[in-house]
């Protein structure tokens, strides 16, 4: 079982640097080797970043090769990411984050949990960077043998994968109460965070070992899609 999950646009400046780089980073390069090409104009309406950011990420880019190397399940900083808490992770679980676990970017490519990356900012949502990446992350999932995919990531990044050729679970979790029910954002990265960190902490292979009930929430299966609902009283 490979597991997906996905970059975030928040870093941890306290992360753990390295000398490990990601395994597409000449492809990486050239792409931001065309970006530092862009006017500041134009690269602050294709990024659609407001001028509080543009400052900041331009620099990403121009500067990106002076950058420090951050080990990446220490350095991005979102919801997702707090809730799986890698810096308290046990010594002997972290080998086995590394091996199953995939980040899918539009930077990077494919990054391993212990990869070393830059700074920077980027999504599938620009232009051309699903078309970059696309055929270069399924030809890595077939030499790779990964069929039975376990999306903890939104469809932006679970559909860079044909469906013909892998087996992606699909994962959601949904909150009820009085008004009805409905997929919480927020609620969502945390607990795809949370249920990374139980995969994890339990060394669970297989889709059928996962948890029937985390955090109040009570899993659902529907084939591919699985859903853990939670009643708020």
């Amino acid at each position: 079982m490979t597991i997906l999950f996905a970059p975030t646009k928040l870093f941890n400046d306290n992360a753990q640097t390295t000398n490990q780089s990601t395994m597409y980073m000449d492809l990486t390069l050239k792409i931001v080797e065309e970006i530092k090409k862009l006017p500041k104009n134009e690269f602050q309406k294709m990024y659609k970043l407001s001028d509080k950011l543009i400052d900041s990420v331009y620099n990403y880019y121009q500067h990106f090769n002076h950058h420090d190397n951050y080990i990446a399940f220490d350095f991005y900083l979102g919801e997702s990411f707090k809730a799986f808490d890698f810096t308290t992770l046990h010594e002997k679980d972290i080998s086995f984050l590394n091996k199953h676990v995939i980040i899918l970017d539009a930077l990077y490519g494919v990054i391993k949990p212990l990869d070393g990356i830059r700074p920077y900012r980027m999504d599938f949502t620009i232009k051309h960077t699903k078309s970059q990446w696309k055929q270069v992350i399924e030809q890595y999932f077939i030499e790779q043998g990964h069929q039975e995919v376990l999306s903890l990531a939104s469809k932006e990044f679970s559909n860079l994968l044909d469906k013909k050729k892998f087996i992606v679970y699909e994962v959601s979790f949904i909150d009820c109460y009085e008004d009805g029910c409905k997929k919480i954002s927020v609620f969502n990265k945390q607990m795809r965070g949370h249920l990374l960190r139980y995969i994890v902490d339990h060394n669970i292979h297989e889709i059928s070992l996962l948890p029937k009930t985390i955090n109040g929430y009570k899993m659902k299966q529907n084939g591919l899609e699985i859903e853990y609902i939670k009643h708020h009283k």
